[in-house]
């Protein structure tokens, strides 16, 4: 049985934040909407979001077993790998971290994203 989960984070279409299916919660991308340059902050607000919704799922960062991260410039790898870096750490992810796949697409859902990121994770 599949429970929605929606802590109220920012949606811009027919989707739910999360899914959640026995201990597996599915999180949709997730981005910054507002106008900022900066990769290394918008990075940090899309895992903040995934954060909440694995919050509200009963789960926490450390569940997390993969990620898919969309770049709109694949020259910001660099900002966007140390601030996902930063992240983890900070939520006391510092060795296992998720798996990641990371590719540069030519635009997001909203002209001010230069990045979003989505997330599986195993609830325990």
């Amino acid at each position: 049985m599949k429970e929605i989960i929606n802590p109220g984070t920012p949606v811009v279409g027919p989707y739910s934040p999360g899914i959640k299916v026995d201990n597996t919660l599915y999180v949709s991308g997730q981005g910054w909407p507002e106008e900022s340059s900066d990769v290394s902050e918008q990075t940090f607000q899309a895992l903040n979001n995934i954060k909440e919704i694995l919050k509200t799922a009963g789960g926490k960062v450390s569940h997390i077993v993969a990620t898919t991260v969309y770049l709109r410039n694949m020259g910001d790898f660099g900002k966007m790998n140390n601030a996902y870096k930063s992240f983890f750490e900070e939520n006391n992810v510092s060795k296992a971290y998720p798996s990641r796949t990371t590719v540069e697409v030519s635009n997001l859902p909203i002209p001010a994203m230069l990045v979003e990121i989505n997330a599986i994770a195993v609830l325990e």
